[in-house]
């Protein structure tokens, strides 16, 4: 075990051991709250960007990460302008979108392109690898305006290297 992990065992089993039955309430309470399940967004609520991006009935990759941001312009070059998603192991089945509602840092304001990447095992790490990762990207910017915006479906496509 690490040292800076004992210190920290250690410290927690210290607060708890000078804890007060009004510490314990509180604690309770809190504990409800994080039972209760988070209602995801929905489409119409306020700074709410929601996107299916389709998988391919082709594809047969083993995905890693898929990754979803904002640019001011395509192709990206560098660091997404918004970042707003990134997840690893995502659960992929050929020819079925993956719905998203992402409401975390979708921007009030401004016109951004939607650039996603589906990463494969075997593929790239910043950028796609062409012929191994797949790219879903918007074919228009989108105008955010603090409201809820759908886009529909997005199509994933086998990255070949060129826009």
């Amino acid at each position: 075990m690490r040292i800076q992990t004992l210190i920290a065992l250690s410290l927690s089993l210290a607060a708890c051991a000078t804890s007060t039955p009004e510490d314990e309430t509180v604690a309770a309470e809190d504990t409800a709250a994080l039972d209760q399940p988070m209602e995801a967004p929905s489409c119409s609520d306020d700074s709410v960007l929601c996107v299916s991006l389709l998988v391919p009935e082709s594809y047969e990759g083993s995905p890693r990460n898929l990754f979803v941001g904002l640019y001011d312009s395509l192709p990206p070059a560098g660091p997404p302008t918004i970042f707003l998603m990134d997840e690893d192991a995502p659960q992929i089945i050929p020819g079925k979108a993956i719905s998203l509602a992402l409401q975390e840092d979708v921007p009030d304001s401004g016109k951004y392109f939607i650039y996603s990447v589906l990463y494969d095992q075997t593929g790239g790490e910043w950028m796609p690898e062409p012929g191994i990762d797949y790219v879903a990207t918007s074919e228009e910017p989108y105008a955010f305006e603090g409201k809820g915006l759908d886009v529909g479906e997005v199509a994933l496509e086998l990255y070949q290297g060129e826009w």
